[in-house]
């Protein structure tokens, strides 16, 4: 076998691939020091973006997607770009150019077969993805200057050991880093001109990130900084890792730190970032609200992104809610609402053995992944089960025995069930082996507490919290199925298990009057406990069976019902099932009902909701519902809804997300995009744009009930 070409760095660079060259150009070096050199080249050469006259800068898109075929990621540390590449070695004039690109190419999969991704149906919403929320405290309070400082003492002691090698390539990323600081500062000399904000920023950036802010303004500019240093991934806890600069700040006042968060969210919204928590609880056990986090919601107002997430306690101020409830009035779907006491009991006793300092610190990242801002590693979302399709492969057996009974089926399904779940965290725990040896991220190892202290890259273990989460898709859909065969093949008796099995498929194909039967039973949703139990049943089993799995990445496996856009795509290799949905169709786009099937009410809703056992899932069980915008834009309703979200969490629910839409709006945007383009829907655990979606998700978002506040 011939020696595989390591491409030549030098014409990469020249091309314009300066990740990819810095990945070449050690090519006997340790993973960590190639990927640091790599990170080192980017940021060193990468194209700025333009200053907009703002009072932040790095602003608006990386625009790193569009520059090289090979570029970094803040998940799986590279990303390849197979249109740039294509592009690239067409237009590719020297015989040293092409040969460099198909060197390269042939180096991004090397790199790629390392890995042992997962792959197959139970990847719903992602398969190894990793979000993550940064330690910006650490940056904003002690300087870049103190992680070198660390740097340097783990490399004194470490030598030429893998430690070592660590160290060395923290030490070449941050060189990188701060040639990208002077690379920002002189872009702003030459496009800013003498204007007051390009002065002032200049002034503040001679300081942060690299020195600790010593005010308001500069601990903003220093967290705009690590965002875009990390890739733009989520913006975690703002209102809690700033609060010392501004309550300590006698310059900074409600309405200058209103337009700098403005201003941030849309830096967020310009990359398409992630996630914000506010509120909540101090490590102490007191309330976490101040004027910080009143401003994030009114920063809010219109803003697709970050995804605020809005920890609810019991002593949440009045003021809160009611900043909460116009932002929601607006249409913009912010923010959501979690369960603050609900979510500390999950992950207690999910057995993390998170301090009480540290789990006052959860965020969902991502689309809503339960992490700890600062100091985890969470797989998010690292696969999905597609529960109906497993119900769809017991069925094809269990229906076509001769004397099946439906605890058989319950017993078969579970055994499946079961089988999936061993299968594809197995293949998890092999890939997180493969990821650990490597694939490094030497970004989230500087950033991220405790890589530094403890000399290990963020994917071999070095942050302190490591673990899972894994989506589980389609409980209504199985519950719904589960009472539709104990109904009309078992009680009723009208139609055989065989005869069931043939219309399923054939997709109901001539049977339409047995289709409606099975529409016409129980569903979940609406406050029936028949069917109710059954959801909670395989909830409860499901989940049960996910935490007992070992992870090999620490911690444990958190079960998740997090559906984002992906529950369309899941429904297609689904063929028709029992509860009446015909072969193709979405699954259920959330913890809650199929779309449109919850015809009692909300508070009917919220009860079936409720019976389940959601603390089992502390990895987010998302539920969406949709008002009408015109009730939200009233006190009355605004006080109808925070009492629901009041109830459903005393009754245990975990997260609760709103649209507030109205149907004549958006079928007219169905019709006439042009006219809403601001029209903003939740959909999975985040906000973004209807106009955005495919058809198929637009009709579904339809589907759900409406319901008046």
């Amino acid at each position: 076998m011939s020696k595989a070409r390591i491409p030549d760095y030098a014409v990469l660079s020249r091309m314009g691939e300066f990740f990819a060259g810095g990945l070449c150009e050690l090519p006997k070096a340790s993973a960590a020091l190639r990927y640091a050199r790599a990170h080192r080249r980017w940021f060193e050469n990468c194209r700025l973006p333009e200053y907009n006259g703002g009072l932040l800068y790095p602003c608006g898109s990386c625009g790193s997607g569009k520059q090289a075929a090979l570029t970094p990621h803040y998940s799986f540390t590279l990303s390849w770009n197979s249109e740039i590449f294509d592009r690239k070695l067409a237009g590719a004039g020297r015989p040293e150019e092409r040969q460099a690109l198909q060197d390269l190419r042939a180096l991004y999969g090397r790199e790629e077969r390392k890995l042992k991704r997962i792959s197959g149906p139970h990847t719903i919403g992602g398969a190894g993805y990793t979000h993550a929320i940064v330690n910006y405290d650490r940056v904003v309070y002690e300087g870049l200057d103190s992680h070198a400082g660390r740097i340097a003492a783990g490399l004194e002691n470490a030598g030429n050991s893998a430690r070592g090698n660590f160290y060395r390539a923290m030490a070449d990323l941050l060189e990188g880093i701060r040639t990208w600081h002077g690379r920002l500062r002189e872009a702003l000399r030459q496009s800013g001109g003498q204007c007051a904000n390009s002065r002032r920023l200049l002034k503040a950036l001679e300081q942060v990130p690299f020195r600790p802010a010593r005010n308001f303004y500069e601990a903003m500019v220093a967290y705009n900084a690590v965002y875009y240093i990390d890739g733009c991934d989520n913006p975690g806890r703002m209102d809690q890792a700033l609060w010392p600069r501004y309550d300590g700040d006698p310059d900074a006042d409600h309405d200058s730190a209103l337009a700098l968060m403005r201003e941030f969210f849309d830096n967020v919204c310009a990359n398409g970032g992630w996630s914000m928590a506010i509120g909540g609880s101090r490590p102490d056990g007191g309330p976490a609200y101040q004027e910080l986090t009143e401003i994030c919601l009114e920063a809010s107002k219109g803003k697709y992104r970050p995804s605020i997430e809005l920890r609810v306690r019991d002593d949440m101020p009045d003021r809160v809610w009611d900043l909460a409830m116009a932002a929601l009035g607006t249409g913009c779907a912010q923010p959501a609402f979690y369960n603050e006491a609900g979510y500390l009991g999950a992950l207690r006793s999910a057995g993390l053995e998170i301090s009480n300092e540290d789990i006052v610190k959860w965020n969902g990242g991502g689309c809503t992944e339960t992490m700890l801002h600062g100091c985890s590693n969470v797989g998010s979302l690292d696969a999905g089960f597609n529960l109906p399709l497993i119900l769809e492969q017991t069925l094809q057996r269990a229906l076509a025995k001769p004397a099946i009974s439906f605890d058989g089926i319950m017993k078969a399904f579970k055994k499946d069930v079961k089988a999936a779940i061993a299968e594809v965290t197995s293949q998890l725990n092999c890939y997180y082996a493969a990821r650990a040896g490597n694939r490094p991220q030497p970004v989230r190892s500087l950033l991220m507490d405790d890589c530094i202290d403890r000399g290990r890259d963020f994917n071999d273990g070095g942050a302190r919290y490591n673990w899972s989460v894994i989506n589980v898709a389609g409980v209504a859909n199985v519950a719904d199925s589960l009472e539709a065969i104990r109904e009309v093949v078992f009680k009723r008796k009208a139609i055989t298990p065989r005869r069931l099995l043939r219309a399923l498929r054939e997709n109901f194909a001539g049977v339409e009057p047995l289709r409606q039967s099975l529409l016409a039973c129980a569903k979940f949703g609406n406050d029936i406990d028949s069917v109710d139990s059954l959801a909670a049943q395989v909830e409860k089993f499901v989940n049960k069976e996910i935490l007992a799995c070992e992870c090999r990445r620490g911690g444990k496996f958190l079960p998740s019902h997090i559906m984002f856009e992906t529950f369309a795509n899941a429904g297609r290799p689904v063929g028709a099932s029992p509860d009446g949905r015909m072969a193709g169709e979405p699954l259920s786009d959330s913890t809650g009902p199929v779309q449109g099937r919850d015809k009692a009410g909300p508070t009917a809703m919220l009860n079936s909701v409720a019976r389940l056992p959601l603390r089992l899932a502390p990895g987010t069980p998302v539920l969406n519902m949709r008002f009408s915008k015109a009730s939200l834009a009233k006190p009355a309703g605004q006080r109808r809804l925070r009492a629901m979200v009041e109830t459903y969490f005393r009754m245990g629910g975990l997260q609760i997300q709103v649209s507030a839409l109205d149907r004549n709006e958006l079928l007219d945007a169905l019709k006439n995009p042009e006219r809403h383009q601001d029209l903003i829907v939740r959909i999975g655990g985040y906000s973004t744009y209807f106009n955005w979606l495919s058809d198929e998700l637009k009709h579904e978002v339809i589907k759900r009930t409406e319901y008046l506040a």
